[in-house]
């Protein structure tokens, strides 16, 4: 197998892409942090100029001159950055919070793959403004956000455009002294009636392997690995109030110091250690439709411990959400936590355990729908997954366990997964996993120690890219007792099949694409019963002003919600648009679905729709604007044209920048949802509706230095019963040594 391996990867090597050369430079502080590129050390530098348009029409030579140079000292890797543009006045150059560096503005992306083998990449944006970006990308996964990385960015304004420099200090790469050439792609976005993406190898737009046309960096002699170390304590303070329905009341004074240890003996080795963290009073999670759904809501990962190696714990099927068989949210409340990462020149390993204090519900997946267990147990959640790359080919192994405190048992899993990249255009992909499961949900929804139970869970995917036309198709086969209780896996006890063929017209009049499709799924139970089944032809445009249209028609789409239900037949049309219409109104998303809706609380078909709204401005370049829209409602079907459930989910995000390092945000969100039921003759209503109102104050000197001061103000109110009010001040600072 392996000289099989050898052989392919001799035969369906890396594409040929032209080398650029990085400049030693003579000593310390030859270049200044200023975005202007006017020291000699930058005149010495090769400049790499020659880049091709990715976006509308890939492969042509770029219309837009771009330029791009590279040099290192012992310390740092620095990185040059030149944008001519034929409209200088055009260039959108907002202020950004960290990671918000987005389509709707001008950037540069820098992609850095250390080991050499295209499979995957740092990232550092950089927009003309010097806000900042970062994180991992692979090709199956695309951009991840997570991980954050201890880099420096400064933009500059030219008469003819904007320039920027990078300065990444070695200390925030994993490499060692054995690995082959890196590999570099720089990618540059414009947005000008349409966007713009230009990048310096010639990689297609209908590829599944942009790293192939990265381009190998020569007369680079990085420094050797050396050790390195971050202590950041936490200090949290917090005064919170509650106010509960039946008028008791109570206050809760904390202060409390947390520790986050990084430790690098070499830079391809990182270790993790958490000591009380604390993650709740910065971040909120959006508001989710959830009185409507069958399955559990997914939710991402925030917290900065979780996000080191976060694309080693990431599905080889990130694009199915249900599919995550490590999701560290799974840890509601860890108490510590300890963490151990290796990337090496063919291989990366990550190793991750942490002591939860429990909190909140265990999700039970079910073909029809999730149960949920009260999480009121201490457990100890260990991780472990290894990837090794073989040309062409990657391989994968996974380890899990979670057990419970006292004997209540426990959750294990195994498993293996491989990826074959064919050539640019072909892909292969499957997992297979075994589960054992001790900890079993009694009558109460409690977990206590029951008879073993195994399951296994299968997927299989295949992609083919031609200049007309795509396929694709995933299988999955999953066992009824099949769990990971340290992943997010909410559907189990199914078969199914997906297939997709889509018809490539290219260029029609103003839209850049123009692809009829066709979608086909279907799902059954373990006894062969229909769960679900669709047969969905749709139409994807692409088009000016970075805009995308999907328009879809399901008809006489199949549900069955429960063993002994009927299957349920739905007609409705789906449409999705998504655009940067100009400076101001930078970013319109929307959802639309028109038709047959089930009211899964109640299992009845009826009409009504579902709505989501995304929208962010930029009423000036320090303000920014989000919002946050989604609407579902069903009537009573053919006995009762009434309005049965609706719900809406509502949040206003708004940042002021006072400056790069001070922001202000302010956040409401809404949430109400309302059911009429029939209760012996008679209407009944139900309805919930909660708001939180979140104001936080964030000054912000880099990676592990921030104070942030805030106020939470929220309230819930079910029916008739008074108001919960809850009422917390919180100060919180960390500070990196």
């Amino acid at each position: 197998m392996h000289k099989f391996a050898l052989l392919l990867s001799g035969v369906f090597a890396l594409p040929a892409a032209a080398e650029m050369r990085a400049h030693a430079l003579p000593g310390p502080g030859q270049i200044q942090l200023d975005g202007r590129l006017d020291e000699a050390a930058w005149a010495q530098a090769p400049r790499h100029a020659e880049f091709f348009e990715h976006t509308p029409n890939d492969g042509r030579p770029a219309a837009q001159p771009t330029a791009m140079r590279i040099a290192y000292d012992a310390q740092y890797l620095y990185v040059g950055l030149e944008a001519t543009d034929p409209e200088p006045g055009a260039i959108r150059e907002p202020f950004a919070r960290r990671d918000k560096v987005l389509g709707d503005q001008d950037f540069f992306v820098f992609y850095l793959d250390t080991a050499g083998d295209g499979k995957a990449a740092q990232f550092f944006r950089v927009n003309p403004r010097g806000a900042v970006g970062d994180g991992m990308f692979t090709d199956t996964g695309g951009e991840d956000f997570s991980p954050d990385y201890d880099f420096e960015a400064v933009a500059s304004r030219t008469p003819a455009g904007w320039s920027a420099e990078l300065r990444i200090p070695f200390s925030a790469l994993s490499y060692n002294a054995g690995m082959k050439a890196w590999r570099v792609m720089l990618l540059r976005s414009l947005t000008r009636g349409d966007r713009y993406r230009l990048t310096s190898g010639p990689a297609p737009r209908n590829t599944n392997c942009f790293l192939c046309y990265s381009s190998p960096l020569q007369a680079l002699s990085p420094p050797a690995p050396a050790a390195n170390w971050t202590f950041t304590p936490q200090w949290l303070a917090s005064h919170a109030e509650r106010t509960r329905p039946d008028g008791s009341r109570t206050v809760r004074k904390d202060s409390e110091l947390s520790l986050d240890v990084k430790v690098r003996p070499r830079s391809d080795w990182v270790l993790d250690l958490t000591v009380n963290p604390d993650f709740s009073q910065v971040e909120l999670d959006a508001p989710a439709l959830a009185g409507n759904s069958r399955f559990a809501v997914f939710l991402p990962e925030k917290r900065p411990f979780f996000l080191e190696g976060a694309d080693l714990l990431q599905s080889p099927f990130p694009d199915e959400g249900t599919l995550q068989a490590v999701h560290s949210r799974s840890i509601t409340d860890p108490a510590w936590g300890s963490r151990a990462t290796w990337r090496g020149e063919q291989a990366d390993v990550t190793v991750l355990t942490a002591r939860d204090n429990g909190g909140g519900v265990a999700v039970l997946p079910g073909a029809y729908g999730n149960d949920f267990a009260s999480q009121d147990y201490k457990s100890q959640a260990t991780v472990a997954r290894a990837s090794l790359r073989d040309g062409r080919w990657q391989y994968g192994g996974l380890l899990t366990d979670r057990t419970l405190a006292k004997g209540r048992g426990y959750n294990r899993l195994i498993g293996a997964e491989s990826s074959w990249q064919a050539d640019e255009h072909t892909r292969l992909r499957s997992q297979i996993l075994w589960s054992e499961t001790t900890a079993i949900a009694n009558a109460e929804q409690r977990l206590e120690r029951g008879a073993v139970r195994q399951g296994h869970a299968l997927y299989l995917d295949g992609s083919r890219q031609w200049q007309d036309w795509d396929l694709f198709a995933r299988f999955k086969d999953i066992g009824a007792d099949f769990r990971a209780d340290n992943g997010f896996i909410t559907q189990t006890g199914i078969r199914s099949l997906q297939t997709e063929l889509t018809r490539k017209f290219g260029h029609e009049a103003s839209w850049r694409e123009t692809n009829p499709y066709f979608n086909t799924e279907y799902v059954q139970d373990r006894a062969g019963r229909v769960v679900s089944q669709k047969l969905t032809p749709g139409l994807f445009l692409a088009g000016p002003y970075d805009s995308f249209f999907n328009l879809e028609w399901h008809g006489k789409e199949r549900s069955r919600l429960a063993v002994d239900a009927p299957l349920l037949k739905r007609d409705y049309v789906h449409l999705y648009a998504d655009g940067a219409p100009g400076r101001l109104l930078n970013r319109l998303t929307t959802t639309l679905e028109l038709g047959d809706q089930i009211d899964y609380g109640t299992g009845r078909l009826g009409r009504g729709g579902f709505a989501s709204l995304f929208a962010r401005m930029r009423l000036h370049p320090r303000l920014e604007l989000e919002q946050n829209l989604d609407r579902v409602w069903v009537d009573g079907g053919a006995q009762q044209r009434t309005r049965a459930f609706s719900e809406l989910a509502y949040q206003w995000n708004s940042i002021w920048h006072f400056s790069a390092r001070d922001t202000a945000r302010l956040i409401w969100q809404r949430a109400h949802s309302e059911r009429k039921l029939d209760g012996q003759g008679q209407p009944v209503a139900e309805w919930e509706r909660r708001n939180t109102w979140s104001l936080v104050y964030a000054h912000r000197r880099g990676l592990g230095r921030a104070l942030y001061v805030g106020a939470t103000l929220a309230d819930a109110r079910e029916g008739e019963a008074p108001r919960d009010e809850r009422r917390e001040l919180f100060v919180k600072a960390s500070w990196a040594l």
